[in-house]
């Protein structure tokens, strides 16, 4: 594999990492706004099943960015032997950069506190969070009903 090719597959990396966070953002979201409306008052084998859901969702997509990076860390091994065989360019030395600076290790820790955490609040939101109704929607049922 040339430089040039691990550095497209690096940079697609880069955008898989991204896409994969932005869909994080939106099933979160999404399922915040399904606690408020929905699940925040159903019984407790709803709760269950819409948790066990979300975090099926959250585990796939956790485990398809565990993969991509795997594959990032052969790119960066590979760019590695470039560098000792001397074929190494200014930009591959850059991305070697990344890897040997800590940046690589920090969007892995940081994927990984974000993803803890993200578990946690949405555990406390399912299951301890008491949920009250939406003041403009309890104005709105009781102008309804008079």
């Amino acid at each position: 594999m040339t430089e040039g090719e691990v550095m497209e597959q690096t940079i697609g990396y880069m955008s898989l990492l991204l896409l994969g966070v932005s869909i994080i953002f939106t099933v979160v979201s999404t399922y915040i706004v399904a606690l408020n409306y929905f699940v925040g008052e159903a019984n407790i084998l709803a709760r269950v099943g819409a948790f066990a859901f979300v975090s099926l969702i959250l585990v796939l997509l956790l485990v398809v960015m565990v993969g991509a990076q795997t594959a990032h860390d052969g790119l960066i091994e590979r760019l590695r032997e470039l560098e000792a065989d001397g074929a190494l360019t200014a930009a591959g030395r850059a991305t070697l950069s990344n890897a040997s600076n800590g940046v690589d290790a920090a969007v892995r820790m940081l994927t990984w506190l974000g993803m803890t955490a993200v578990f946690a609040a949405l555990a406390y939101m399912t299951f301890l969070h008491r949920w009250k109704p939406d003041i403009v929607n309890v104005a709105i049922a009781s102008r309804k009903a008079t």
